[in-house]
């Protein structure tokens, strides 16, 4: 499943600054945190088949829905 790869990247891969990095780096403040519940519009069936599984997941990706 080629598609579910991510790359992980270091500091040192990017050639960032360490200081720039982290909690301690970042200009941005969380002050409050919502919870959402998006209703589900349709629902989906299938099986845990790896095929079922494939096929869902590259339609999620195809309709950007993820990733």
């Amino acid at each position: 499943r080629p598609y579910l790869t991510l790359n992980q990247w270091s500091v040192a891969d990017v050639d960032g600054d360490e200081e720039q990095c982290g909690l301690s780096g970042s200009p941005t403040k969380v002050k409050t945190v919502q919870n959402i519940v998006f209703q589900a519009k349709e629902s989906k069936t299938i099986s845990g088949s790896d095929e079922d599984i494939d096929g869902l997941i590259k339609e999620l990706l195809d309709e950007k829905i993820i990733g």
